[in-house]
């Protein structure tokens, strides 16, 4: 079977159809091609998923067993970021696992989910600048109230009117370069991680699509 035998039969999937040979067999063909980008999908966000529960178990149970009780705000401020992330799993596991079940309007259902993966993808990459300058602010906030005598002496707190302009200088310059350094960090992981993947699946509805 051609390219352009495969393309006819793509284009009248979505309409009713007669042979369920012919349906069988661009359901077979679809998922042979798209297993491969959606399991490597579902294999680098497993990773993510043990990456995360490791490291940020490990901070967490420190602060809060640490003898130091005024840090546990920290451990709470984690534990919050680790259950966004958990619930941002969830979400894309499921889409993923849905998008590996190909049934019924195959073309129209997986233009839908690509569209849908690209969503979380963006929005992990928009929340996770965004979190540059909480965090900063959040723990700025926990040194200056817990570590006074060495936060009074660092740039950043000005124990004087004269010196607010430099804390926000300073301040200001941090923010920018980690936030700017974390966006191109994130957005070239998250295209070796799920970009190439997305665009070999936009791909293959493109070719079926005679687009």
């Amino acid at each position: 079977m051609d390219l352009d035998q495969l393309k006819d039969i793509w284009q009248g999937l979505d309409q009713p159809v007669g042979e369920p040979q012919s349906k069988q067999e661009i359901l077979s063909l679809l998922k042979k091609r798209s297993q491969g980008p959606i399991a490597k999908m579902k294999r680098n966000l497993q990773w993510e998923l043990i990456f995360v529960i490791i490291s940020y178990t490990t901070v967490i149970t420190h602060y809060f067993t640490s003898l130091d009780r005024d840090l546990q705000s920290v451990g709470w401020f984690l534990l919050v970021l680790a259950m966004l992330f958990l619930v941002y799993f969830y979400k894309k596991n499921k889409l993923l696992t849905e998008m590996q079940r190909v049934s019924g309007k195959v073309k129209l259902h997986l233009e839908r989910q690509v569209t849908t993966l690209e969503n979380y993808v963006r929005l992990y990459l928009i929340s996770g600048t965004v979190m540059v300058p909480v965090c900063l602010a959040f723990f700025g906030w926990i040194f200056y109230e817990e570590v006074p005598y060495v936060s009074r002496e660092t740039i950043f707190f000005p124990d004087s009117d004269s010196g607010l302009l430099k804390a926000i200088l300073a301040w200001a310059a941090v923010t920018i370069f980690l936030t700017a350094l974390v966006y191109f960090v994130n957005r070239w992981l998250l295209n070796k991680l799920y970009g190439n993947h997305i665009r070999k699946l936009r791909q293959i509805v493109a070719e079926m699509s005679g687009e």
